[in-house]
């Protein structure tokens, strides 16, 4: 009903001209004095057909109004739009839709030097970050041939380098989709061990415990992106844990957990840490923060289908967990 009382007023133009109309032929009519009867008569024909149309024109209008939901539900992104669009029904409509088939047309040549724009970056970052190692390797080596404190200071720096490498890339690779992804279902003990043996040489330097007792569980995941989360949660633990320990534990519900008794985060900061770029108090403290890495988790976890959560107490410590439990997965 609300559709129809809208359509009659976008013709209430056409409707105050039939009444003004027929208001003219019967002042002429009384003027010459001829019977009303002459007047009312074919008002009351014109209008039955009047509303025969308006009718007609309404049916017509719902029909095209379905056919625009459907374009407006449709899924994908500008698609051609002298196939989707209703068959204009005059003058105007014709020239809307000649100007809308413009600006998606400019729009499909935009979005392909974007395209391109943004391929060529993600290559050139890929290509340096594989150069970079090169050197990185070179120095490791020349590091590991005597065993200083100063040497074991620069392997450490040299650590950090080369983590924020991979996160460069990895930064790259989150905005490509999910072409990078491999899902499968992989033994998440391997997983967990690999980042340990990462990030062992960094919980030994700062003598931090760690307490990881293994998991028999499988689940359904990206080993790489996984593998990358652990790491930037652990990375994190180190960094922010002065003194005590960081542990790793997975529940039967497949919660994978890294807990650790560090600075924690403060309660004003929690419901932002995971934003791009936010480093908080705790940051603020670490001049060399990028609030980077827990952004690049949550994207990393959404991208799996995993879910990434926070809790943390100032002065206590924090738990990250990551909900491995299911994986909206489909077979095509």
């Amino acid at each position: 009903m609300r559709r129809f009382f809208r359509y009659f007023y976008d013709y209430r133009g056409v409707c105050i001209w039939m009444c003004l109309s027929g208001a003219v032929f019967a002042v002429v009519f009384a003027m010459y004095g001829i019977t009303l009867e002459a007047v009312w008569y074919p008002l009351l024909i014109s209008a039955l057909f009047g509303a025969i149309m308006l009718a007609a024109g309404f049916a017509h209008s719902r029909r095209r109004r379905r056919g625009m939901e459907q374009v407006l539900a449709s899924e994908a992104l500008f698609p051609d739009v002298t196939d989707i669009l209703p068959r204009a029904g005059s003058l105007a409509e014709e020239d809307y839709q000649a100007l809308v088939g413009k600006m998606e047309n400019a729009y499909r040549a935009k979005k392909g030097e974007w395209d391109a724009a943004r391929r060529d970056m993600a290559d050139y970052y890929a290509t340096w970050v594989h150069q970079i190692k090169a050197p990185i390797a070179v120095m490791k080596v020349m590091l590991q041939q005597e065993d200083t404190p100063e040497n074991r200071e620069l392997s450490a720096e040299l650590f950090r380098v080369e983590q924020y490498v991979e996160m460069a890339l990895c930064y790259v690779r989150l905005g490509e989709g999910a072409s990078d992804l491999v899902i499968q279902e992989y033994d998440l003990d391997p997983v967990i061990r690999k980042a340990v043996r990462k990030y062992a040489g960094q919980f030994i330097r700062r003598r931090i415990r760690l307490v990881y007792e293994g998991t028999d569980v499988r689940v359904l995941t990206d080993e790489k992106w996984l593998s990358f989360i652990i790491e930037q949660l652990l990375s994190n633990a180190v960094k922010y844990t002065a003194e005590g320990s960081v542990t790793i534990s997975v529940d039967k519900g497949k919660k994978l957990s890294v807990t650790d008794t560090g600075i924690g985060i403060s309660p004003e900061d929690m419901p932002r840490i995971f934003e791009k770029g936010y480093t908080g108090y705790n940051g603020r403290l670490d001049k060399k923060s990028t609030g980077l890495g827990l952004y690049l988790c949550r994207k990393a976890a959404d991208r799996l289908g995993h879910v990434l959560t926070a809790e943390s107490e100032p002065g206590k410590g924090s738990r990250f967990t990551i909900d491995l439990e299911s994986y909206p997965f489909r077979a095509e």
